[in-house]
């Protein structure tokens, strides 16, 4: 279940953001305070323990201090740019045998373009942990779309599908309870629910004081096979979300469709992506393919098609690594330069 992040503090789901209104809004920055204390707390950690990963014995446990970088070439067009597309810095650990949270921000987030980089919360968390439940109090990742809940550090792409990165549902501020039943529904069967504020992340107000409520429900009829399908009802539109996994030895493959509905029109969003990869050499070189379609409205050729090819090759795994893609974009109606190449480095701590 997500519980693998819910109960180990990990964002990854089972070992394993903008164009237009992709994005949740502006991010709300931290104070200038709140940074420089938060950088002494990790200065004092590192002076304490410096080798491997960083850790401390909390009141209830141990606390471990992680994060990773993401530095980035870009080209799209005829412009490049070198940035930091993450620098992520978090603390995680035990408060009793059954209650556990993660503080975690990204020093360096990309917004969208036109907008200035700044410090924001990502996932801002307690984890209420029970035999077969548990339960989640603040900001943390909605259980809604399979390729939003992985890591941005294990995916196989640098940058996710356009309908799930740039207009998905992502972070919200409220609670979820992820269950999974007894046998025999149990063991393969999840259950995902939560209700939140619906204004993204790091919003301290609720102005049209209603509420997004969103469930997903995942099955996995053998061990290497997940399907899943999720709902995310705003007070303005309901998205949809129907996806497919599948590894076995060196493939795996993933596949999702999502769709939003604006109430009282006919004019929707909706897109696919299917992602295929290889590891050609184990535990070292991995090729990826990915062809996707996006519709952003019902108006006739306003829709695009992408085709991805990219590798990545694990210097350590997924701690240590460098990726490569480039996407050739089609476009229905007008022709548009945005054909993207990019290499980016990962260094994850």
């Amino acid at each position: 279940m997500q519980g693998l992040r819910l109960a180990a503090g990990d964002e990854a789901r089972k070992g394993l953001a903008g164009v237009g209104d992709a994005r949740w809004g502006n991010m709300v920055g931290w104070s200038d305070s709140r940074i420089v204390g938060l950088i002494g707390v990790a200065g004092v950690v590192v002076a304490a323990r410096p080798p491997g990963r960083l850790s401390a014995q909390g009141v209830g446990g141990g606390v471990r201090v992680a994060g990773y970088v993401q530095p980035r070439f870009e080209s799209v067009g005829d412009s490049a740019l070198f940035f930091l597309r993450r620098v992520r810095l978090g603390a995680q650990g035990d408060l009793t045998p059954w209650a556990r949270f993660k503080a975690q921000v990204d020093l360096r987030y990309l917004g969208s373009n036109g907008t200035s980089s700044s410090v924001v919360g990502t996932d801002l968390y307690v984890v209420l942990t029970g035999t077969r439940a548990a339960v989640t109090l603040g900001q943390a990742k909605v259980p809604f779309s399979t390729e939003e809940i992985l890591s941005s550090g294990a995916l196989p792409l640098p940058d996710r599908s356009v309908v799930v990165g740039d207009y998905a549902p992502n972070r919200d501020i409220g609670v979820q309870v992820d269950w999974r039943p007894r046998p025999p529904l149990g063991g393969p069967l999840e259950i995902e629910g939560g209700v939140f504020d619906g204004e993204g992340p790091n919003h301290a107000s609720n102005p049209d004081k209603k509420m997004l409520y969103v469930g997903r429900a995942a099955v996995s009829p053998a061990a290497a096979l997940e399907l899943s399908g999720g709902v995310a009802a705003y007070p303005d539109s309901t998205w949809w979300d129907a996806g497919a996994s599948a590894h076995h030895g060196a493939w795996l493959v993933r596949a999702e469709w999502l769709r939003r509905n604006l109430r009282g029109t006919s004019n929707h969003l909706s897109g696919w992506y299917a992602l295929a990869a290889y590891m050609v050499r184990a535990e070292r070189v991995q090729l990826v393919g990915r062809v996707e379609e996006f519709d952003p409205t019902s108006a006739p050729r306003d829709g695009e098609t992408a085709y991805t090819a990219g590798a990545q090759y694990f210097f350590r795994g997924e701690d240590f690594k460098i990726q490569a893609s480039y996407a050739l974009f089609t476009e229905q109606g007008p022709a548009v330069t945005n054909n993207r190449l990019i290499v980016q480095m990962q260094a994850r701590f």
